[in-house]
């Protein structure tokens, strides 16, 4: 009886306490499963609970609504003894004493902390940027609520989106699903840049453009023009400016680390707040998870290495071994059925070969970089059936040389069938 008393104190002085109560903080949780001996507290800004930001761009379109995308109810935090504090904002982290402060008075000790503050939206320096109405980031529910506002406000708006990432692309999308007249601007000629070479992205302008969004490559921003709200965009495009009509304008030009609760509070940090292998902070006591977080001068916006992190920070919580590395990463996007994955390098370096296959009317294409027989790049357009071997492959570093002549259409068949004649091999 004693010992069972002991046992239930020690781990009461086990206190766990999370800022943020995002992506990184529901990975986490999963991964500590229900057995991790922390009593485990979270402190989330946002007065609603959980969500998958990957669907707001579904959100935005009113595909889909905000319970379809909450995906834990009480019962599952509850099994995992995890408190969680909604409309809770920290205002100060006081490492000496090992406690938060927050902006209603409480203060909440910890053993441990980790910090998972995600990300904003980069707003460029640009002028009316700050000074308008009308103008807004597409990163969590605060922002779906305010465009879908807007839009709903005046059907048929006349909206801009700058920036053709994955996050731009995905507003355009659900911008255009409420009705509006969307223009996205991106300061490349390629779309989705860091993933998709110039074959891809025209299959992706011809995708957006059949659901009537109309596609400004080449496109520098310059200034928002406007007397309280914005009316327009000024451009540089083709080294001449231009004006585009804008009601609403959405920068998706990147991510900001939220890392101020963790520089205030004199941890080391750079663009995010620093960590190693362990996802440990210059503080012993204080880890670092997800978006707000660097390593190794890398920060993250996307979900594959924020999963990854937050498995080995689980296993480091249980008092396991385990050490984070930067995983493999695809890119999945569906625009108008168009479906398009990424993996690796996107153009070939001396020394590499491409494989490639195209078909531009059936909407398909295919990419493959190999160095010394191996995978060093995949980007599949319309066809991804055998993306997943793609990846496992690329992960295994697998020498893929016997499989050459069926690479690009069943790689997973190893025979001895001739390769297509519609198959081009590049050498960079």
């Amino acid at each position: 009886m004693i010992r069972a008393t002991r046992m239930k104190r020690t781990e009461a002085r086990r206190r766990l306490v999370i800022v943020g109560n995002g992506m990184a903080t529901e990975s986490l949780i999963s991964r500590l499963g229900t057995d991790h001996g922390w009593s485990v507290r979270v402190l989330g800004e946002e007065s609603v609970r959980h969500y998958n930001r990957i669907m707001l761009s579904p959100l935005l379109g009113e595909e889909t609504d905000l319970d379809a995308i909450t995906p834990r109810d009480d019962a599952w935090y509850r099994a995992r003894r995890v408190t969680v504090s909604l409309g809770k904002l920290v205002a100060r982290l006081d490492r000496q004493r090992r406690c938060l402060y927050c902006d209603d008075g409480e203060r909440v000790d910890y053993d441990t902390l980790v910090i998972a503050t995600g990300a904003r939206s980069s707003m460029p320096p640009l002028p009316g940027v700050a000074e308008l109405d009308g103008v807004s980031g597409f990163r969590s529910l605060h922002d779906v609520e305010r465009l879908r506002g807007w839009s709903r406000a005046r059907p048929g708006v006349r909206a801009v989106v700058v920036g053709a990432g994955l996050l731009g692309v995905e507003a355009a999308v659900g911008l255009r699903r409420l009705g509006a007249d969307v223009t996205l601007v991106h300061r490349r000629p390629v779309l989705m840049n860091r993933q998709l070479d110039a074959s891809a992205s025209s299959l992706l302008e011809a995708a957006l453009a059949a659901r009537g969004i109309r596609v400004r490559t080449g496109c520098d921003p310059k200034r928002l023009l406007g007397d309280t709200s914005v009316s327009a965009v000024e451009v540089e495009e083709g080294g001449a400016p231009r004006t585009l009509p804008a009601d609403l304008v959405v920068f998706a030009t990147g991510i900001t680390p939220n890392r101020e609760l963790a520089q205030t509070a004199g941890l080391e940090c750079g663009a995010g707040v620093r960590v190693d292998s362990a996802l440990r902070t210059s503080d012993p006591h204080v880890h670092a998870l997800g978006e707000c977080c660097e390593f190794q001068g890398n920060t993250y916006g996307l979900v594959a290495p924020v999963q990854e992190q937050a498995d080995v920070l689980a296993r480091v919580l249980k008092g396991q071994r385990a050490r984070y590395r930067d995983p493999s990463l695809v890119t999945r996007l569906k625009v108008s059925g168009l479906d398009i994955h990424s993996m690796g390098q996107v153009e070939a370096v001396a020394g590499q070969q491409t494989l490639w296959l195209s078909d531009p009317q059936a909407g398909v294409y295919k990419k493959l970089i190999i160095e010394d027989g191996r995978l060093r790049g995949v980007l599949l357009v319309g066809d991804v059936r055998h993306s997943q071997w793609y990846f496992q492959t690329h992960q295994s570093d697998r020498d893929v040389s016997a499989l050459r002549d069926v690479l690009l259409t069943d790689p997973s068949r190893d025979d001895d069938e001739s390769t297509p004649a519609d198959v081009s091999v590049d050498v960079a």
